[in-house]
């Protein structure tokens, strides 16, 4: 009589009986999902950068062989856009939506109000799936890139009546087996993922589209929302306090307020000791003794320490908190028009604006 043992070093009847219940149990208990599949990264313009290959170009090469390879030009999951950062920026994903049934535990999803924001809390969810059955469907197992959607998480009662009921988007970030799938034949069934929210963000362009009305970007994204909320902020910041001066209404004996404590116009300290001011430094100073250039746009303010002239503060007083809050503000404000040949343009323009973009027809 044969020795009793439940592994076999080939998959056996026993195997077989066990994933074909634990499937059913998928097919009867698990919810609906719909697979975005992520097929690589997508088409793009030939960099003539080593670490951004030309896959479709049929020339690239093995490292370690020095032969040609991949020559019909195949672009799928294994190919990396971005070989110094490992990354894929601009990702292709099948049009077909393939469904699947997956299981999880439901959780409770709260806001926690830290020093840096608000954010969200057990926002990541890790899912079960079959795995033979996914291999049936989708031809492989699901990996980082790919993108579920949850119908049953559809939201239909939105505080805005003319906005379309939306599904919740997952991306998967980390996929392996799951240690609850092993069964007594010690091999596994059971697909585990790790799956984070669907943000707007560069990688998701094949799928969210363009931001046009009929998008799914324009449904999920709240990029406009967001951005105009900063506006309000910093227009707000603005008309309270234009020029960034401090709040010195509270303090006792205090005459007048430096823009936002920087050099006084007047070269005098609150107690009214004068500072000397010149273009060029006096040949004998003390030690910490002060003295303003006035040869400096904007005039400059330095204390002497040891063998060198420190620099305090500038006197900027006709900049607002913007300008000194903000680096190159002068171009970001920039409103001004220039005139070339006649014409009158304006001085901010926008690069898209500037270097148009070709179609690629060949």
């Amino acid at each position: 009589m044969p020795r009793l043992s439940l592994y076999k070093p080939t998959k056996t009847n026993d195997y077989h009986f066990m994933d074909r219940n634990i499937r059913e149990q998928f097919s009867i208990g698990g919810t609906g999902v719909h697979v975005h599949k992520y097929l690589g990264p997508a088409v793009t313009a030939d960099k003539n950068d080593p670490a951004q290959p030309n896959y479709i170009d049929g020339r690239e090469v093995d490292p370690l062989s020095g032969e040609v390879i991949n020559v019909e030009g195949i672009i799928n999951e294994t190919k990396v856009q971005d070989l110094l950062f490992m990354e894929n920026r601009d990702r292709k994903y099948d049009k077909d939506i393939y469904e699947l049934r997956g299981v999880y535990n439901v959780q409770d999803t709260d806001f926690d109000l830290t020093q840096f924001g608000l954010f969200l809390s057990n926002d990541m969810l890790y899912m079960t799936f079959h795995m033979n059955e996914m291999v049936d469907i989708m031809g492989r197992r699901l990996m980082p890139g790919d993108v579920l959607e949850l119908p049953h998480l559809r939201d239909a009662l939105l505080l805005n009546a003319d906005k379309n009921a939306i599904n919740k988007y997952y991306v998967v970030n980390d996929a392996n087996r799951g240690a609850e799938g092993f069964s007594q034949t010690w091999y596994p069934h059971i697909w585990r993922v790790k799956l984070s929210p669907l943000t707007d963000s560069q990688e998701y362009y094949d799928i969210l589209g363009d931001g046009s009305e009929n998008s799914l970007k324009s449904d999920l994204s709240t990029y406009k929302a967001e951005y105009n909320i900063s506006n309000a902020i910093v227009e707000a910041a603005d008309a309270e306090d234009p020029n960034g001066t401090s709040m010195t209404e509270h303090l006792f004996g205090y005459d007048y307020a430096t823009s936002g404590g920087l050099v006084n116009q007047q070269n005098s300290y609150s107690h009214g000791e004068s500072i000397n001011s010149g273009d060029q430094f006096p040949s004998s100073p003390t030690e910490g003794e002060y003295f303003i250039r006035t040869d400096f746009n904007p005039n400059r303010l330095f204390v002497r320490r040891g063998s060198r002239w420190h620099r305090l503060y500038d006197n900027i007083t006709d900049q607002t908190w913007t300008d000194k809050t903000y680096n190159a503000s002068d171009y970001i404000n920039n409103n001004r028009t220039t005139v070339v040949d006649d014409q009158e343009f304006n001085e901010q323009t926008p690069l898209s604006e500037v270097i148009k973009p070709q179609a690629d027809n060949t």
